[in-house]
């Protein structure tokens, strides 16, 4: 894991955003992709436009963020843990503890992403409201035309 500074530029959907990235003095834009978590696509009404609404309610245009950074996925985005500077809150722990996100590919000894889910399917917060696919993202893009 490497960390960096970034600026949050703009939230895709519930899980990416685009941040401003300096390397070796030159700006340029990167997609972050939220580690640990996935989130309703936006076509998973209302869920999705939900999810991503909360991540911008976490996050303002331009603010500074610690990216943890653990790998660049397929599409070329960081996968990375966005930690807000203001506070040191964990932007996607957050969501999954508020229901707008369920625990994706977290190792086992990061335990908090699953007492965080635990949390929010007990209180059936957000995703966990109802049953469906919308809990399940990466199954909900498999079953996808």
């Amino acid at each position: 894991m490497i960390t960096e500074r970034l600026r949050v530029l703009y939230t895709h959907d519930g899980d990416t955003l685009t941040c401003w990235r300096t390397v070796n003095g030159v700006a340029s834009e990167v997609r972050v992709r939220l580690a640990f978590i996935d989130a309703p696509e936006l076509a998973q009404s209302p869920y999705g436009l939900r999810a991503r609404a909360y991540l911008r309610s976490l996050l303002y245009v331009n603010e500074p963020v610690q990216a943890r950074i653990y790998d660049t996925d397929a599409y070329g985005r960081l996968i990375a843990e966005i930690i807000r500077l203001r506070d040191d809150g964990n932007c996607g722990l957050r969501l999954v503890l508020a229901g707008y996100a369920a625990r994706f590919r977290c190792p086992t000894d990061r335990s908090e992403y699953a007492s965080a889910e635990g949390i929010a399917r007990y209180q059936r917060a957000g995703i966990w409201r109802l049953p469906g696919l919308h809990q399940t993202p990466w199954l909900s893009r498999a079953h996808s035309p």
